[in-house]
């Protein structure tokens, strides 16, 4: 069974729905028309006076907020959000396409703002052709590759955001290199959620091949990793399961509290409404409730995976995933041996966080639970005790904890102690 968060802790705060991007795949449920988005019929989005207002409400649980939209620099008053939240000391990554009204001006206020701890940049090919069969906008190659450039020159921490496609899958390693040559710290490679698209959309057999090559190319050491979850029923891959509904959800440019971007569920609103009374709503349990049992109780890769996406089951005709296949049996695997340094000090990079449940470890997007009795591990964890200190005090479960959570991204280790922050 999958835990839930008493409340959420990562939110996608649309922010507008108006775009300068014309993606056929554009993941705005919101919007009927993705291609021509003519917005006659869109209401307004909430002004920064009513945007306050929610991160007044999501400021005691948030530990990251998610800008986004639309292209969320284009709503009007994107810089007094973006101050609000910096006053209210919350973190915040923005999501965007890098086609800015005034770059300069843009990265100044970034860079100007600690609290922005990271751009998601839209790059779906190495080439115009490829990314602009995509972005559907003759010229946002470059003008996306341009502020790339800028932004990563200024200082500001850039990862890249590419959807496989029909007209990439076979240069996703060229778009790597290019995002790495661009300064990205990496780059973040997506599968398509949305209705079906045969044009854009990879046939199952190309994206198996380029979901295996993405994986060859980060055991080779690229700087990349997936974004969104591919099934493991349909190939083996690094990916890692999907966290709507358990830790993380979707604010509407309207206040609308949904369980994920691609999920157009309203299960309410946080205009007028507590978080806690929307995250517990009968519309987001019913929703949470869509996962197929057999994921849950009969596959050995649902822990890692947590199965199927439920906003698929949702919009497509089919009322499944296309890329479910039947649960992997449970077997017995060797244990994989991991040889370490006795002398080496792990310092915890995580917040810990109480549920009903037991304890939770955040970082990030990464949210992992810790059993109770592991605690005093994590808390040994400090930089200044050895691995061989917390063997001797704590022993062989001692180390695997340490080492889950070092695999995890939650704990590093240093050579000699390291100094405090």
């Amino acid at each position: 069974m999958q835990l839930t968060l008493n409340a959420p802790v990562l939110y996608s705060c649309e922010l507008t729905p108006l775009c300068n991007n014309r993606c056929p795949g554009c993941f705005n449920v919101f919007i009927d028309d993705t291609v021509t988005r003519p917005m006659r019929n869109v209401r307004p989005p909430l002004a920064a006076a009513q945007w306050d207002r929610i991160f007044e409400k999501i400021q005691p649980h948030a530990t990251r907020l998610k800008l986004t939209g639309g292209e969320p620099t284009l709503h009007p008053e994107f810089e007094a959000i973006a101050r609000d939240i910096a006053a209210r000391n919350m973190t915040f990554t923005l999501f965007t396409n890098a086609r800015w009204r005034n770059p300069a001006r843009l990265v100044d206020l970034l860079r100007a703002t600690p609290q922005c701890v990271g751009l998601l940049i839209s790059l779906h090919g190495a080439d115009a052709e490829t990314h602009e069969a995509y972005s559907g906008v003759r010229g946002s190659f470059d003008e996306t590759v341009d502020n790339i450039r800028r932004a990563t020159k200024a200082g500001l921490n850039v990862a890249t955001s590419t959807v496989m496609t029909r007209q990439n899958f076979p240069h996703l390693d060229a778009v790597i290199q290019l995002a790495v040559k661009l300064g990205a710290d990496h780059a973040v490679i997506n599968r398509y959620l949305g209705q079906p698209l045969p044009e854009i959309e990879p046939s199952e057999e190309e994206l198996k091949r380029a979901v295996l090559d993405v994986d060859r190319l980060i055991q080779d050491g690229a700087r990349a990793k997936f974004g969104n979850c591919v099934p493991q029923c349909f190939v083996e891959n690094s990916s890692t399961g999907c966290l709507a509904g358990v830790a993380y959800c979707a604010i509407s440019p309207w206040g609308e509290m949904r369980p994920c971007n691609h999920s157009p569920r309203v299960v309410g609103n946080l205009m007028n409404e507590s978080v806690e009374a929307a995250w517990h709503s009968a519309e987001m349990d019913a929703w949470r409730g869509l996962m197929p049992e057999a994921c849950e109780s009969s596959c050995a890769a649902f822990s890692k995976c947590h199965g199927a996406c439920r906003a698929l089951i949702e919009i497509r005709s089919e009322e499944r995933d296309p890329l479910r296949g039947a649960p992997i049996p449970f077997a017995p695997k060797p244990a994989s041996r991991v040889t370490l340094y006795e002398g080496l000090h792990p310092r915890a990079h995580c917040h810990l966080r109480q549920e009903e449940f037991g304890m939770v470890l955040m970082r990030g997007n990464k949210v992992v639970p810790l059993a109770t009795q592991d605690v005093p591990v994590l808390m040994a964890c400090d930089g200044v005790h050895t691995l061989r200190e917390i063997e001797s005090q704590f022993g062989k479960r001692g180390l695997r904890v340490v080492v889950g959570l070092q695999q995890r991204g939650l704990v590093e280790f240093y050579e000699q102690t390291p100094l405090a922050a």
